[in-house]
């Protein structure tokens, strides 16, 4: 391969990167997105089981496996990418509850 043919993969490669860099731009957006509405939900939630629902977990896995289908994407990827973003989504909503938990607890003490 000659110079200008590297030089030639080598700009390409650079595009693909630029691409996938604007990609995860927008990914965070949409993970942010979802943070918040997470937040929104541990404070919804009775208690810690309700946050591990493992039933839930299955039922946004089925969701997004079906929806890499649609699009011919590989289902495991996407299925393994979404079981760490849950773990980590359990992990923020634990601790939001924990802490509207304590909020609650130091409220309600204050005003004893």
């Amino acid at each position: 391969m000659g110079a200008a043919e590297q030089k030639s993969g080598s700009g390409q490669l650079d595009d693909v990167r630029t691409a996938i860099d604007e990609i995860d731009e927008e990914i965070v957006a949409l993970i942010f997105r979802r943070q918040r509405l997470v937040r929104v939900a541990g404070g919804l939630k009775d208690n810690d089981d309700a946050v591990r629902s493992p039933k839930r977990m299955e039922e946004v896995i089925a969701h997004v496996r079906h929806a890499a289908e649609e699009q011919d994407g590989d289902c495991n990827v996407v299925e393994r990418t979404y079981k760490a973003m849950i773990e980590a989504f359990i992990d923020y909503e634990l601790k939001v509850r924990h802490e509207m938990e304590t909020q609650r607890k130091l409220d309600a003490f204050s005003r004893s």
